[in-house]
This record gives structure tokens, sequence and C-alpha cells, in this order.
């Protein structure tokens, strides 16, 4: 099979490295191709917060992570910074955020959670931050373009779903090819949002906020979006959230078990329906929905359909058996050690997939 240099086309057409590449009718898109989940034991050492980009610069830049609250209370900022790793990347062509967007734009975004080693292997802290780079839509082709190139050559075979890590992990070659695809894109100057889920130190309460990142990361003032509590823990729910959902009110039902076991057979209906549009990326967007409807969606759903078997959401995923303890609120990372991808994140990759896939073939 033929080798290439993934560094021999800078600055090309969308369409010109296509034909450079063999032509884009290649290898087949596949989910992963687009949303890696890296294993926990080697989260530290694939893209952590600390290490250097492409810029020379640290992933996450200190003074930026010491302008969010504390991702904990219970570890020092040098233990949680040197500690911070990605767990997984999404790659995304059209980002579209709010209705009625002149545009969508091209972006990477990484997942990082605080990995520490633990008795029995490592572990993580139930705290989180994204970090938002903008791109541009011939870096984000071309990129997923050769990690599919990446993945053919190599032989690796993947599940049809994102279901679990990805198993290029599994392969040096391919870890060190990701690694030198991804760092150039990971300049600092291209960071234009963080986003914070803030643990306390019960494990049953969180804070969510965000940093709006200029080009010469001063980030401004940090503000607090929500507040999340949880005091239910394996198969009982006891959610609340602060402020309540003021776009899809109808959740609520769902997110305490006394309220869902009293409600009638329409208000069960209407959150059922509620769940659905909060994890379809044809009806919301991180645009329209507060962070924290987004993160309870998934144990949401968990308890509807199987502590409530006359309840149906209209949706082509299942959500997995991670999201029957209420505590968790992980859409794509680790709840601990267990790896947490929600019904919503399956549904995004796909359809980021299948936009990829038809750009590709243009």
């Amino acid at each position: 099979m033929t080798s290439y240099n993934f560094g021999q086309f800078p600055k090309l057409s969308s369409v010109y490295f296509c034909i450079a590449l063999m032509g884009c009718s290649g290898p087949k898109l596949v989910e992963h191709d687009v949303s890696l989940l890296v294993p926990l034991n080697q989260a530290a050492s694939f893209l952590p917060a600390s290490g250097e980009m492409g810029d020379g610069k640290p992933l996450v830049p200190r003074a930026l992570f010491d302008a969010i609250h504390a991702l904990t209370v219970v570890d020092e900022p040098d233990a949680l910074y040197g500690a911070l790793s990605t767990v997984s990347v999404r790659i995304d062509r059209c980002f579209i955020e709010g209705r009625g967007m002149p545009a969508c734009r091209p972006q990477i975004r990484l997942v990082l959670q605080p990995v520490f080693d633990a008795p029995d292997g490592v572990t993580t802290r139930d705290a989180a931050i994204h970090v938002f780079f903008t791109e541009t839509d011939e870096d984000v082709t071309k990129l997923v373009h050769q990690l599919s190139l990446l993945r053919t050559k190599l032989n690796i075979s993947t599940p049809d779903v994102l279901a679990g890590a990805h198993p290029g992990f599994a392969n040096k070659a391919w870890v060190d090819a990701a690694l030198a695809l991804f760092k150039p894109l990971l300049r600092n100057d291209r960071i234009v949002r963080l986003t914070s889920m803030n643990v306390h130190a019960s494990n049953e309460a969180w804070v969510f906020g965000e940093v709006a990142v200029s080009g010469d990361i001063v980030p401004p003032p940090f503000s607090e979006e929500g507040h999340v509590t949880s005091t239910g823990a394996k198969d009982s729910i006891a959610i609340s959230v602060d402020p309540a959902p003021g776009i899809e009110p109808a959740l609520t039902t769902a997110l305490q078990a006394d309220a869902r076991l009293q409600a009638t057979p329409d208000a069960l209906s209407a959150a059922a329906l509620a769940v659905g549009r909060i994890e379809n990326p044809a009806e919301h967007n991180p645009g329209t929905l507060e962070c924290t409807t987004c993160h309870v969606a998934a144990t949401a759903k968990w308890f509807l359909t199987n502590t409530m078997p006359v309840v149906a959401v209209d949706s082509p995923v299942a959500a997995p058996a991670v999201y029957a303890d209420s505590r968790n609120l992980r859409a794509f990372g680790y709840f601990f050690k267990e790896p947490a991808i929600s019904p919503r994140v399956q549904r995004e990759t796909s359809a980021v997939r299948s936009d990829f896939a038809q750009h590709l073939e243009q």
C-alpha cells in the first residue's frame, strides 16, 4: 500500500488534496474518524493539558486554567493541572450554535479530565473542561480524511458504532501518527472557548461555567451557567437543576423519582419527547440548550426507559448502563473508570460523519 507524507499538502483546497490522496472515494469514514475516546490508561500521555503543541506552547495555557473555578476542592491546583488529560476528541466541519446563525464553524473540541493513579490502575475525578479550537474547513476535512487513511493503512478495525475507545490506541504507529496530525492544529491562538464542570467534595454537586477566549489568551471574567445536584445513585434518581430547564421544562418530570411516579401519562409523554429532542442534533445544539440540561438528559433517559416500561423515547440510541448511576453527568469521557458516551454524542457523531462523507465526495 502506498505510504503518504501527511505534511506535504499544506494549504491545499479540499478538492485538490482529495485528488492528491487518490481521491476522496477511498476509505469509508467511520464514527471513530470524527469522535475519538482515549483509553483511560493512555490519556496522560496522549494530549495532556501541559503538553507542548505545534506552536511550542502547552495545549491549555496555565493562565486559562487558572481563570476557571477549581475543578475539585480536594486537589491542589498544580496537581490538577498536571493531571488534566484529553479523554476524548470531537472533530466537526459544521459546528452550529443557536438558531438562524449565518454560518457554521469548523472546530476541534477536546474533553479533558484530571487523571490520577489509583491502587488498581488509573481513575478520573468527576470534573472536566472542554476546549474549543476554531479551525478552517480545509484543515478539519483534511484531518478526518488523513485519519481514515491512517486507520486503513494500519488495518485497524473499528466497530460500526461509537461504543468505546478508538482501537487505534492499541497500535503505537497509529498513536504517533495521530499526534502528528493533531498537534499543529491545536494552537493557543485557535482557542475560542473553554467550558468547565467543577465537582464538589461530595461527588453530588457540580457547577457548569464558561470562559470566552480572545486571541491573546487573556480571558474575561468567568461566568457561571448552572448548578446540578444529584443525591440519587444506582437505580435511583434525584437530580435538581438550577436554574430549572427553561428551554425544555418538561424534562424536570424525569429528574425526580417521586415526580415521575406521580406524573400523569401526558406528563411522562412530554418528558420523553423532551429527552428525544435534547439528544437530537437536528432539534438542539449548544446554542439552544443549557449545559446542565444537555448533561442530565442521558441519565433521565435511562431512568425513564428502564424504570417506567410504558414510556418510550423516540430515539435510535439507547442510554448505556453506565447512566444507571444518576450521578453520572458525563457526555463523552469517563465516569471515574467507566467509559460514558451519551446518546446525544452518538447521534451527533453519526451526523458529523455523514456530513464529512458527503463533503469529501464532492
